[in-house]
C-alpha cells in the first residue's frame, strides 16, 4: 500500500495491461479539491466588499450552495484517479468500467472506490547483439534488367498512325469524339477518347460495342446504346438508358515504346537504357532489404521478448479496422450488407494484423525512449514542406489542416518509425561488423 499526495493505493492486475486501483481519499483531500472548484466557480462572480477572485471559499460556499457539486465531483475524481495512477507507477492509456455515480461524495466522510484502467504494455529490450537478423544479398542480373525494359516497352505505348482505309480490329485502336443523348435531349460530350475492341465504353453493351465497331474507319459516325450508370456525369439520367454518338476521327496502331523513345522520355542516351534500369533496380532492392531487416529485428524483438496489450485496446482496434474496411468497400460501390460480410468473415485476420501493429507501436517507442531519439522541430518542418509540395499548397495551409485535424501527431509517429526503423538497421550492419571482427 502506497500512501502519497494523501491518498492510498493498491494495484491489483487483473489482466493483461489490465489494473483494478482500490484508493482511499481522506477528508482532508475532498475538501481541498472541492474548494478548487468553489474557487474556479467564484472567479466571475461579483460579490460586495470583495474583489473578483478573491471570495472567500467559506462564502462561495454560502453564495453557490450544492449548484457545483457535480462539477467539484467531477473535478476531484479526474484528479485523484491521476494521481493513483502515478502513484501505482503505472502509464494508463485508459479508465475503463467506471462510473462516478454511484460514489456518494461528501466533505465530511473519506471516501474508498475502485476503478479499473488500461495501461501501456511493459516492453523489455534484449541486448542488440542477441539479435541474429543478416543482411541478404542483393543480386541484379541481365534477366532482372530485361524482364524490367520489357514491362517499360509494354507501359509506354506508341500509338502509330493506321493506313489509309484500315477498319478497326483487334491490332488498332480508334481515337473520336463522342456526346450523349436522352430522348434526344444532348449531354455531356468528350473529346479524343482512344479505346480497342477489347474496351468498350463505359455503359455500353460488350456485344453491342464488338458488333457495331468492328471494321469501324475514320470519318464514321456510330450510334450505340448507353446506360447512364452510378457515377455517371449527369446525376439525373443515372439508371436511365439513351445512347452514345460517336465519330471516328482516326485509327491508329499501339505498339510498345522503342528503346530510344524510353531514353529520348528519360532525357538520357539510348545506350545508358540498361545501365539505368539496374541502377534503379538496384536503389529498390536496396531499399526493399533495408525494409526486411527492420521488420525481421522487430520481429525478432517480439519473438525475445514477447509481452501482451490490453484485450479491450484490442478490441477496439479491431473493431474500428473493421468499421472502416466496411466503409471503403462500400464507397467503391459494394453493397453494405455484402461488405459487412465479407469484412466479418476475416476478423480473425484482421485482429491478428491489429495485435501485431500495436505491438510494434509500443516497441518502437520503446526503442525511441530508450536510444532517446527525438522528433525535432526542423524534421516535422520538412516533413510537413514534403507535404505541402506534394499538394501543391503553402506550408502554412497544411499546418493548419493538419492541426485543426489532429493530425501532426501522426506527422512526428511516421518520423519516429522511421527513424527508429534505421536504428534497427544500423544494427543489422554492426552485428555482422562485429562478427566479420571476431572472426578475423
Amino acid at each position: 500500500m502506497a500512501t502519497t499526495s494523501n491518498i492510498e493505493v493498491n494495484a491489483e492486475e487483473i489482466g493483461p495491461c489490465h489494473y483494478k486501483l482500490t484508493v482511499q481519499v481522506p477528508v482532508e483531500r475532498i475538501v481541498q479539491e472541492f474548494d478548487h472548484t468553489y474557487r474556479e466557480a467564484g472567479k466571475t462572480l461579483a460579490v460586495p466588499g470583495f474583489r473578483k477572485g478573491k471570495i472567500p471559499t467559506n462564502v462561495l460556499r454560502g453564495l453557490l450552495g450544492d449548484q457545483v457539486h457535480e462539477d467539484a465531483k467531477n473535478h476531484l475524481f479526474e484528479h485523484i484517479v491521476r494521481d493513483a495512477v502515478q502513484k501505482a507507477e503505472l502509464v494508463a492509456l485508459r479508465v475503463v468500467n467506471f462510473d462516478m455515480d454511484q460514489y456518494e461524495v461528501s466533505e465530511e466522510t473519506a471516501l474508498d472506490f475502485e476503478v479499473e484502467i488500461e495501461t501501456t504494455p511493459k516492453v523489455e529490450l534484449p541486448e542488440w547483439s542477441e539479435l541474429d537478423v543478416k543482411a541478404e544479398p542483393i543480386i541484379v542480373n541481365a534477366e532482372h534488367v530485361d524482364l524490367t525494359l520489357e514491362d517499360i516497352r509494354k507501359k509506354n505505348l506508341r500509338f502509330d498512325e493506321a493506313a489509309e482505309g484500315q477498319g478497326l480490329d483487334e491490332d488498332h485502336a480508334v481515337e473520336m469524339d463522342l456526346q450523349y443523348f436522352l430522348n434526344d435531349e444532348a449531354g455531356p460530350d468528350a473529346k479524343d477518347i482512344r479505346l480497342g475492341l477489347e474496351s468498350p465504353l463505359y455503359g455500353v453493351e460488350e456485344e453491342e460495342w464488338t458488333s457495331k465497331m468492328t471494321g469501324a474507319k475514320k470519318g464514321d459516325e456510330i450510334t450505340l446504346a448507353c446506360e447512364f450508370n452510378e457515377g455517371f456525369s449527369n446525376e439525373e439520367w443515372v439508371g436511365k438508358t439513351g445512347e452514345v454518338r460517336l465519330e471516328v476521327k482516326n485509327l491508329v496502331h499501339p505498339r510498345p515504346a522503342s528503346d530510344e523513345e524510353i531514353a529520348e522520355q528519360g532525357g538520357f542516351a539510348a545506350e545508358e537504357l540498361r545501365t539505368k534500369i539496374k541502377e534503379g533496380l538496384t536503389e529498390e532492392a536496396l531499399r526493399a532489404e533495408r525494409n526486411r531487416q527492420a521488420d525481421a529485428m522487430i520481429q525478432a524483438i517480439l519473438d525475445r521478448r514477447p509481452f501482451q496489450l490490453a484485450q479491450g485496446m484490442l478490441d477496439e482496434e479491431t473493431k474500428q479496422t473493421v468499421k472502416q474496411e466496411i466503409a471503403r468497400l462500400t464507397e467503391q460501390g459494394l453493397a453494405e450488407e455484402t461488405a459487412k460480410e465479407q469484412v466479418e468473415s476475416q476478423e480473425t485476420a484482421i485482429a491478428t494484423a491489429a495485435e501485431a501493429r500495436l505491438k510494434s507501436y509500443f516497441l518502437i517507442r520503446r526503442i525511441a525512449e530508450q536510444q532517446e531519439i527525438p522528433v525535432t522541430k526542423n524534421e516535422m518542418e520538412q516533413a510537413l514542406r514534403a507535404i505541402s509540395q506534394h499538394h501543391g499548397v503553402d506550408v502554412k495551409t497544411v499546418r493548419n489542416v493538419y492541426a485543426q485535424q489532429g493530425r501532426l501527431d501522426d506527422v512526428a509517429s511516421d518520423i519516429l518509425t522511421g527513424k527508429v526503423r534505421a536504428f534497427l538497421i544500423k544494427q543489422v550492419e554492426e552485428n555482422a561488423e562485429a562478427v566479420e571482427a571476431s572472426d578475423a
